[in-house]
């Protein structure tokens, strides 16, 4: 029975043959999937088969010459593909707002699926989709790439272990600067609709999220489990005119299990990027990453107990950088389970609806400063690395620490 299947990790590395005989479908390989394309063509992994590619994009093939040359089966829909081939597969990275009902349809005709963060954009159909799984027998994996990688998962062991008794409060900081060519790229980056279909498209949602999503992963009661969300807070700013969203925003949950997590994110600093840097509070310690000790920033987990010792996490191999898509394979040919299933995507998924609902403000023109670099216009909010650090530090909003921005 699905329920009955067992959660399995590996701790596969590129060039080892350790799958026989899977075969894959990539669907949308021109954006973010193209990642995807490369590892399978590039990299030495053998006993994988690429059945085929579903990709709309033009020129696909002058970009990706190996299509023709292997050959694989170029399709323009999941339909044809279906009609001719099957797949124990199916990597989908196409636009949030066709998630669901592409993964509804690759788990209907019998394959697993690895899907793109997020899981979708409406919680009911998250619901259906994790239905669905037990109804199928087959799983769906989301990207969310930190759930993955083996220091995450030794650090949750060791919270569920009990090593650093009860969560008192988590929080985390991550910016990366984005122009106006990251908004023009599609027809739904910024945007709150796509074709008449909910995106909530933002840095919350999208390119930050992973740092948010981490933190209710490590709360989960269980390994392949996120903790649930009770009630949020939060403060959405515009700044950009590229943007119909929000596009800096903090943010402050509490989980069911009353441990508040505070999130700081933006596409528009003057710096290329603010961390990630995260402290996870405990009672018997404290956990960081991207701190400085004394001798420069650690990019690794660190965590300090009130005894005065210290355990790095950073002697665990993190695996790879698609860690995601060889933890599919293995559970695709060996009947498991993904580290990070619909559930743990769920949380992220509520919060960000929640956030839908919350005012957006318009940045007041004064506070801003427009640049132009490398024939892209960037937006940015002045001395926003400084504000973000003092919420960050004090666990407060952007008004909290004196902002006046609207």
């Amino acid at each position: 029975m699905p329920g009955d299947k067992k959660l399995v990790k590996t701790d596969n590395i590129y060039g080892m043959a350790i799958m026989e005989n899977v075969k894959v479908l990539l669907v949308a390989i021109g954006g973010y999937g193209a990642n995807y394309m490369k590892e399978l063509t590039e990299k030495n992994v053998t006993g994988v088969q690429i059945e085929g590619v579903c990709e709309v994009m033009p020129g696909i093939q002058e970009r990706f010459p190996v299509i023709k040359e292997q050959p694989i089966p170029l399709y323009h829909s999941l339909k044809d593909f279906y009609e001719e081939h099957e797949a124990d597969l199916a990597v989908i990275a196409t636009p949030m707002h066709l998630h669901y009902e592409q993964t509804k349809y690759c788990l209907e005709h019998g394959s697993n699926v690895l899907l793109e963060k997020p899981v979708c954009t409406d919680l009911e159909d998250a619901r259906k989709l994790s239905a669905l799984q037990e109804r199928t027998g087959h799983f769906v994996a989301v990207g969310y790439q930190l759930d993955y990688r083996r220091d995450v998962l030794a650090l949750k062991q060791d919270i569920l272990d009990g090593k650093f008794g009860r969560p008192v409060v988590m929080k985390a900081m991550h910016a990366l600067r984005r122009g106006e060519s990251y908004y023009h790229r599609n027809d739904w980056a910024g945007c709150i609709l796509a074709n008449g279909r909910e995106v909530n498209d933002s840095p919350f949602n999208n390119a930050c999220a992973h740092q948010f999503q981490v933190m209710t992963f490590l709360l989960g009661e269980r390994m392949g489990t996120a903790a649930e969300i009770d009630h949020v807070k939060a403060e959405l700013y515009r700044a950009n005119a590229c943007v119909e969203n929000y596009d800096t925003a903090a943010v402050c949950i509490k989980t069911k299990g009353g441990v508040p997590i505070y999130y700081y994110t933006t596409h528009d600093m003057a710096e290329n990027r603010l961390g990630p840097v995260s402290e996870y509070r405990f009672e018997q310690g404290t956990v960081y990453y991207g701190t400085d000790f004394g001798e420069g920033t650690v990019e690794e987990y660190v965590a300090v107990m009130k005894d005065g010792s210290r355990r790095s996490y950073g002697n665990v191999p993190k695996g790879e950088r698609l860690q995601k898509l060889y933890d599919s394979l293995e559970c695709a040919k060996r009947g498991g389970q993904p580290i990070c299933t619909v559930q743990c995507a769920i949380p992220h998924l509520e919060t960000v609806l929640k956030l839908a609902k919350l005012p957006v403000r318009q940045i007041r023109e004064e506070e801003l400063e427009h640049v132009e670099e490398n024939g892209d216009k960037f937006c940015q909010i002045r001395n926003l690395k400084n504000i973000f650090t003092a919420c960050y530090e004090n666990q407060q909003m952007p008004t909290e620490v004196g902002t006046r921005w609207y």
